[in-house]
Order: C-alpha cells, then sequence, then structure tokens
C-alpha cells in the first residue's frame, strides 16, 4: 500500500493536468459578458442611427413636396407635415417639432419673407433662423428658397451608451420648382401654426405675419 497510493496519487495530478474539460466554459465566463455589452451596445446605435436616418429622410419629403407648389394653403400644409411624419414612422407626434420658411430675394438684394410654418415649436426649442446669413449661391436675386427644420425627441433603448433621451435634428434647403417663390397661407395669413399628435393627426390655422 505504501507503494500504490503515491503511484495513485501521481497519476490523478498527471490526469488531472492533462484535463481540459470545462476549459470553454471557464473561457466563456470571461468573453461572455464582454459580448453581451457589445450586443447591447450595438442595438442602441444601430436604432440611433436608423432613428437619425429616417427624420432626415422626413425632412427631406416635408421640404421637396413644399417646393413642388408655387403656394400652400392650411391644407397644403397638413397633409405635406403628415406625410413627413409618417415618413418618420413617429408613434407619438409630439415629440416632433418642424419648422418651414419661404424666402424670396429681391434684385436689389432684399430678403422678404413668403411664409412660416411651425408645428409644435415648444417640443423642441430650435434656434432662430436668419436668411440673410444665406449664401448668395443660395438665395440668389429674384429667386426663393424653402428652409425646413425638423427636429425629434428620440428616446433610445437605454441599454449602455444612452441613458437619456437624444434631440435628433435635420435642415433642408431646397428651391422652389415651379416658381421663384412658394408662398405658404397667401389667403389665411403668412404664418401657420399646427399641432400633431398621435402617429399623424396635423391641424393647423393661418394667422397674420408679426413679422
Amino acid at each position: 500500500m505504501t507503494y500504490i497510493l503515491p503511484r495513485t496519487a501521481k497519476f490523478l495530478a498527471k490526469r488531472l493536468r492533462r484535463n481540459e474539460e470545462g476549459a470553454a466554459a471557464i473561457e466563456f465566463a470571461f468573453v461572455a459578458p464582454v459580448m453581451i455589452m457589445m450586443y447591447f451596445g450595438l442595438a442602441e446605435i444601430a436604432t440611433a442611427i436608423d432613428a437619425d436616418r429616417r427624420v432626415s429622410h422626413g425632412t427631406n419629403v416635408a421640404g421637396d413636396l413644399a417646393t413642388h407648389t408655387s403656394e400652400m394653403t392650411v391644407t397644403d400644409v397638413e397633409e405635406t407635415l403628415s406625410a413627413a411624419i409618417r415618413i418618420m414612422g413617429v408613434a407619438d407626434a409630439r415629440k416632433v417639432t418642424i419648422d418651414m420658411r419661404s424666402f424670396i430675394k429681391d434684385t436689389n438684394g432684399n430678403i422678404t419673407s413668403e411664409g412660416i410654418v411651425q408645428m409644435n415649436p415648444s417640443a423642441n426649442n430650435l434656434p432662430s433662423f436668419n436668411a440673410a446669413t444665406l449664401d448668395e449661391k443660395i438665395l440668389s436675386e429674384n429667386s426663393g428658397i424653402v428652409v425646413t427644420r425638423v427636429a425629434y425627441t428620440y428616446s433610445p433603448l437605454k441599454l449602455r451608451f444612452f441613458d437619456t433621451d437624444i434631440t435628433l435634428s435635420e435642415t433642408f434647403m431646397l428651391k422652389p420648382r415651379r416658381s421663384n417663390s412658394v408662398v405658404i397661407g397667401k389667403d389665411s395669413g403668412k404664418d401657420i401654426s399646427c399641432s400633431a399628435s398621435g402617429y399623424a393627426t396635423v391641424t393647423c390655422t393661418g394667422s397674420t405675419s408679426s413679422s
């Protein structure tokens, strides 16, 4: 017995050293947390990028629809904004702010407002816009431009990187297609105020411009 036990112990020790069972599980225990965090992070970033692209697309659609006409009535504005919100795929339109402005520049270089549309302005505080800062190549003499800005309060998945809501915004400047300028709300007043709720329920009213 005195000879068998040491040999048995040595054999078992050597066998244990060579035994690789469970090694993969140990490696996975180290790697899994990193992989899971990367997965959550990529999912969060991917959804945020998708939301930003939809905001950009919606802004483009709103501006493009506006520039295909020489005059926008209140009904036209409601349909244009509703289309933009649907393109964005936003479930709660109260989180979306849309600011659309039309300008024209005469031969003397004077810039005149041809109408303003504002939807849910309090949802996202867009900075003031000064058409005088536009480059002459964008707003030249005897021509107009439609400036469309959209801001959306996006609620991320909040899995890892984004802990709070994010404001996604986009600006598009487009030339009128059928006339020198686009007149907004000619018969109802050049300031059109809109509110939106739900999926894409937009209601607008016109008023006399104070600017």
